[in-house]
């Protein structure tokens, strides 16, 4: 008769074994995740705006209006810095309206450069953070989003085409501090300035005010040089 030997492995060649299975499991996934035409991105925007750090002339019902994006091929975006700002950027940024927007996002999607619209709240008074998701695809990389500064003449948030799709790799995490914009329609100075309609219209800049309105130059506060808020960026699993 013949007699089979088992071989009986340590202990610790075992766990050895097992921890090394676990990290080529998460390996795998990872590259599943990055292999993916299409992910779904987790987007928290947090506001950094209040009184100590933007003290002049701080504005007593500060508040962001509801969200709206999409994400874009290189073809399309919705404003670009030193270019006039669309109708749809202007109502967004004087009212914090998204209808005309929504309709020009619908006009890039019907072009064929986009296929995914974000619209979704802002951040409320006397909130500090709103968390969204959205979809990204290899033909769609590139995000762009914005929210006014509210109250204010004709300020904004934004991101501009960022791409999260790079190296043939989806970005797994970024943190993006937000300037604030100025849509270049309104020639108002304070967060409460009366409408006071810019004629003709300048381009779009990074926000610089006098010390004694709001204090802000290239976007962030002159003394602090504090941001206004940040969105972070996560991909999900």
């Amino acid at each position: 008769m013949k007699i089979t030997k088992q071989l009986t492995l340590p202990l610790s060649l075992l766990l050895l074994s097992a921890c090394g299975g676990s990290d080529n499991a998460s390996e795998n996934d990872m590259n599943t995740s990055q292999s993916l035409d299409t992910v779904t991105y987790e987007l928290t925007f947090t506001s950094t705006w209040n009184s100590s750090t933007f003290a002049t002339n701080y504005p007593s019902n500060a508040h962001f209006s509801p969200l709206v994006g999409l994400t874009h091929n290189s073809q399309r975006g919705i404003f670009t810095t030193g270019e006039s700002a669309s109708s749809g950027i202007i109502s967004m940024a004087e009212t914090g309206s998204k209808t005309r927007l929504k309709e020009e996002i619908g006009v890039i999607q019907n072009l064929g450069h986009s296929n995914y619209l974000i619209d979704e709240l802002g951040i409320p008074t006397n909130d500090t953070s709103v968390t969204i998701t959205f979809e990204a695809s290899k033909d769609f990389p590139l995000l762009s989003i914005v929210s006014m500064v509210a109250p204010s003449p004709d300020w904004f948030i934004g991101i501009n085409s960022l791409s999260l799709f790079e190296n043939e790799q989806w970005i797994e995490n970024k943190t993006v501090q937000l300037k604030v914009y100025d849509a270049g329609s309104d020639s108002g100075t304070t967060f409460k300035s009366s409408d006071s309609t810019t004629t003709p219209a300048n381009v779009i800049k990074l926000l610089s005010t006098n010390r004694s309105d709001s204090n802000f130059e290239e976007g962030v506060h002159f003394e602090t040089q504090a941001y206004i808020g940040n969105i972070e960026i996560k991909m999900m699993k």
